[in-house]
């Protein structure tokens, strides 16, 4: 019956491998697209440099193969002579691969994950050891050894793992059968790579389950929708707030649910709070530039807020990528010699000084970026969905390789979960602006140069933002490396206030009082350095929120007053929120 049933399942494959190459015609696209063929050539470059440097250097790599040798001797001895199921070799803190007992008690399975566990770390081991190679192309050769090593894992293949053998054998493959399903229409619904669901897809609907928070759209342009919300409190600070969201996400990461909407929870304190709700662009907005984001983007939301409330003055926040459009706007007023339209600014994860990117820096360089930008102006656009994937495999055990066990191999349903169904969310990023971001920004650090950056005519520097500043960072945080932005934040101008948070990039920012789940550092003076910085910094238990609100509320008069009306007569209210921008879904096919 199992033969019967395998027979099956390889049909299947073939079918689904099927209408991955011909329905969706991305196999040999994607396997002769400008930016693989770039990627293969600099891990040819790259591994040729490594080979090269390391053929001089025999002692050191005779060192490590006889440690390794003696290692895995010891894992023999353990098991086959001794029949010790302690194991010699551990999984690093964190690692969920191997959590079955039979990892641990099979003699045959222990041997394997063991042997599997010693071989990577040896392998990168060996990289690290060999002097003379470029940091960068070091860090590049050890990032996609890492990929490999990962995805070559046994616990991602069911004759290896006694996990899924065991849950195989026990349903009859139903689980295979029930994965291939999901294989399939995660296949329809990818770009260039297979972006694997982490969620259900169809459990949260956008303003009825997530972005729920009562508001109206009062301002709308081809760039973005402005959300005016409605007041939860029968008073409200005099100074309105506007949150600028990263244009590489929905908006609605800051209002998801009712128990984790940062959003709502801003409005029980009293805050009128407006936020941006950026277009999804498509080929159409193929020239859409990074200055637009703040001219027709920022600009235009201040002077919406300033015409709907009368006040001359804004505090404003902005998230990752949105933080850095925030700070490009605060240094655009400047340049333009403008009074100062906002008040206070915060960044939640903003990277200012990119030079310490994080493990991203592994596709930062001119052969990588070359390719990306000649993809980009074929398209009109980065696929969100490409992107997407790119950041989950920055931590690809967790974030990719976990889900593919899950969903394909186990045939698990994915679970209900707000946050991921967000990540899900893909937004597209224009090819002009994601060009800009690569080029001007990542590879070549313009942002923090005087005059490296022109935004509107005017040379921008951000030495010349004056208004107070609160820069929220976190301490795991993979896509914003928390020393990089602590960097960024030396060099502004003006007051500064730097809060490291636990967690992530997602977990570590979204982290509801009510929760009192994540705690936070605080150091008054800011050393030049980020972890002189963090050795002297005091440790707080509970969210940062109540911290930043707290610094907020320096820049509010004492005495609240009304409600600000909803909209104006220059500015109506449109439509209830959310508003459109964040219901645009990513084409499946051009």
């Amino acid at each position: 019956m199992f033969q019967h049933f395998f027979s099956d399942y390889l049909v299947k494959l073939q079918e689904t491998n099927q209408q991955w190459w011909q329905d969706l015609e991305l196999g040999k696209a994607a396997v002769n697209s400008p930016l693989n063929k770039a990627m293969h050539e600099l891990n040819l470059e790259d591994t040729a440099k490594l080979f090269e440097k390391a053929a001089h250097q025999p002692a050191n790599l005779l060192q490590i193969q006889t440690k390794w040798w003696e290692q895995q001797l010891q894992i023999w001895q353990n098991i086959a002579l001794a029949g010790n199921s302690k194991c010699h070799v551990e999984a690093e803190k964190g690692d969920k691969r191997f959590a079955d007992e039979s990892w641990k008690n099979d003699a045959f399975y222990s041997f394997i994950k063991q042997s599997y566990l010693l071989f990577s770390k040896t392998y990168q081991d060996t990289i690290e050891s060999v002097e003379g190679l470029d940091e960068k192309t070091k860090e590049r050769v050890s990032f996609f050894s890492r990929q490999m090593i990962n995805a070559m894992s046994p616990s991602n293949f069911i004759a290896t793992n006694p996990e899924l053998l065991k849950l195989t054998l026990e349903k009859n493959g139903e689980n295979l059968m029930a994965g291939l399903d999901t294989l399939k229409e995660d296949l329809e619904s990818s770009a260039d790579i297979l972006k694997i669901r982490m969620t259900n897809n169809n459990a949260f609907r956008i303003g009825e389950d997530v972005a729920n928070t009562a508001g109206d759209v009062v301002f709308k342009n081809e760039l973005f929708e402005l959300i005016q919300y409605k007041p939860l409190t029968k008073k409200v600070n005099a100074t309105p707030l506007l949150i600028v969201p990263p244009f590489i996400n929905k908006y609605y990461i800051l209002d998801l649910r009712e128990k984790n909407s940062m959003v709502r929870w801003l409005l029980e304190q009293g805050h009128s709070v407006f936020l941006m709700s950026w277009r999804n662009p498509g080929k159409e907005q193929a020239k859409l530039e990074f200055g637009d984001y703040v001219t027709d983007g920022v600009v235009k939301a201040v002077n919406a807020i300033e015409d709907i409330t009368g006040q001359d003055q804004v505090n404003a926040a902005g998230y990752c990528i949105g933080g850095t459009v925030l700070a490009s706007t605060v240094a655009y007023y400047a340049a333009k010699r403008m009074k100062k339209r906002i008040k206070s600014a915060t960044f939640f994860t903003t990277l200012l000084d990119f030079g310490q990117p994080g493990e991203v820096g592994a596709y930062v360089n001119e052969t990588l970026i070359d390719a990306i930008e000649a993809q980009n102006n074929t398209k009109g656009y980065m696929d969100g969905r490409s992107l997407s994937v790119t950041f989950s495999l920055l931590r690809e055990n967790s974030l990719y390789w976990n889900y593919y066990v899950d969903n394909y191999l186990k045939g698990n349903s994915p679970v209900d979960f707000d946050l991921l169904y967000w990540n899900s969310d893909s937004t597209n990023v224009a090819a002009a602006t994601h060009n800009f971001l690569l080029r001007n920004l990542y590879l070549e650090n313009k942002l923090v140069e005087d005059k490296g950056v022109k935004i509107g005519g005017v040379w921008i520097d951000l030495n010349k933002i004056k208004v107070p500043c609160y820069f929220i960072s976190t301490k795991e945080d993979h896509i914003a490396l928390w020393q990089g932005t602590y960097r960024g934040a030396l060099k502004t101008g003006g007051n500064k206030t730097f809060v490291l948070g636990e967690s992530g990039h997602i977990a570590g920012i979204v982290n509801h009082p009510a929760k009192n789940k994540y705690g936070f550092w605080t150091n008054d003076n800011l050393d030049e350095s980020a972890d002189e910085w963090f050795t002297n910094a005091k440790h707080n238990e509970g969210s940062w929120w109540t911290h930043w609100n707290e610094w907020l509320g320096g820049f509010n008069p004492k005495e609240k007053i009304e409600p600000f009306t909803q909209g104006s007569e220059q500015n109506p209210v449109i439509g209830a929120a959310p508003g459109d921008y964040v219901k645009q879904v990513l084409p499946i096919k051009e």
